[in-house]
């Protein structure tokens, strides 16, 4: 379930989260959610080194760096590869937990 929250931003990071939402087609929202989650996961591996996701990085960094999202998968594949994302970044959130 979503909840409605008010963040403020500095104005690079809306720009920067607007321009990235813009060039893959996804709401300013779900690249902030996109954002979040992949910060999550990269401090899980830095303060968890034995935490293996199975998220492909070199996928995500390769979408992130093409001009056009369809160069490396199609719009339902990536859709598909945020729910993993933020899947894999829910699952992840446990070991801060324990």
């Amino acid at each position: 379930m979503l909840k409605r929250y008010q963040v403020l931003l500095d104005d690079w990071m809306a720009e920067h989260y607007q321009l990235m939402a813009k060039k893959h087609d996804v709401s300013f929202s779900e690249m902030i959610r996109m954002g979040l989650c992949s910060d999550i996961l990269q401090a899980t591996s830095v303060t968890f080194p034995k935490y293996k996701s199975k998220i492909d990085w070199d996928k995500l960094k390769k979408t992130m760096q093409a001009k056009d999202i369809n160069e490396v998968m199609e719009k339902i594949e990536f859709h598909e590869f945020l729910s993993q994302v933020y899947f894999e970044a829910r699952k992840s959130t446990e070991l801060w937990t324990k």
